[in-house]
């Protein structure tokens, strides 16, 4: 891609935060989702691009706004990701991890996926490729160890407090690994195991839409991703195959979810999560907490924005 779109998606993602947080903690699960997805939507059709939605979680939901199939006034054909508010519930009550996304790539290069349960395994690029989703929780967890260098009592594993994951929960713990659980936001905790900052390794089970997010921010930040969907009846495997996904056994990698180097992913902070600093508001606007990365130079900017709203409008 000859224009740097990461730094036009990253005023799209920068919009939504500013939406969210003017409703973070009013307790209003879905009123918040959908002024969130207009206002990602409205910036987004304001690219130079022939943008073409893939892996919309909430896509003919009844109730939630529809972000359009197709984005953009006209310029080279894209795929795009947006996830306006990940964890909205979180930042409906007032509490952490609520992350607004987006992501464009090279036009067909984002594997469309069903919108099924996706379990994920990700590390950064210093454990490399030591991980198998086939192996038990408590190998991968050592294995991870050793490419560290570390004791396993000093790994980090990040996991959603869920209780489908209370097995998961138990046998990490057994080997004595250190565990952090967070209520939502699943790729702000894949992203913090990525940079290793504050999780050495992310496992459990999320949305496979997620996992293509995912595969792009690796794209563009290193690390090693490895992901399996889940189908539980005929309706679930006829979803797959309308995805073009014959092999209902693969194994998910990021070259098997996006395509191409070709890709820009970027995020800014709602509330404060595992990766970003959420919304600050002053006295005259706002300061909002945002990330880019490119594909193709592997270029990683985390921005720091000052939004004045006596000069500028941005609701």
């Amino acid at each position: 891609m000859d224009t740097n779109y990461g730094m036009e998606i990253v005023r799209a993602t920068e919009i939504a935060a500013l939406t969210a947080a003017r409703l973070q903690g009013l307790g209003d699960h879905t009123g918040i989702l959908n002024e969130t997805r207009q206002a990602i939507a409205k910036t987004l059709n304001r690219l130079a691009i022939e943008g073409c939605l893939v892996n919309d979680r909430f896509v003919d939901r009844p109730g939630f706004f529809q972000l359009p199939a197709a984005i953009g006034r006209g310029g080279p054909k894209s795929d795009l990701m947006a996830v306006a508010l990940e964890a909205y519930h979180s930042a409906a009550d007032g509490r952490n991890n609520a992350t607004s996304f987006a992501v464009i790539a090279k036009e067909g290069s984002i594997q469309s996926v069903p919108n099924l349960n996706m379990y994920k395994l990700v590390v950064g690029p210093e454990a490399g490729q030591v991980i198998d989703i086939n192996q038990p929780p408590i190998v991968n967890v050592k294995r991870v160890a050793r490419a560290l260098k570390k004791y396993t009592e000093s790994v980090t594993v990040l996991i959603l407090n869920q209780t489908r994951h209370q097995q998961l929960i138990n046998e990490v713990r057994s080997c004595g690994a250190r565990i952090k659980l967070i209520d939502e936001g699943e790729i702000s905790g894949c992203l913090a195991a990525i940079t290793g900052e504050r999780a050495d390794i992310y496992m459990g089970y999320g949305f496979a839409p997620e996992g293509a997010l995912v595969a792009a921010a690796i794209s563009c930040l290193g690390g090693y991703f490895e992901g399996k969907i889940f189908y539980e009846n005929d309706r679930d495997r006829t979803q797959a195959e309308a995805h073009g996904i014959s092999d209902l056994d693969k194994i998910f990698r990021v070259e098997d979810l996006v395509r191409s180097k070709e890709v820009a992913i970027a995020a800014s902070g709602v509330t404060d999560g595992e990766f970003l600093e959420g919304v600050r508001f002053t006295s005259n606007g706002a300061i909002t907490s945002s990330f880019v990365a490119r594909g193709e130079t592997r270029t990683y900017r985390k921005l720091e924005t000052r939004h004045f709203f006596d000069y500028k409008p941005v609701y």
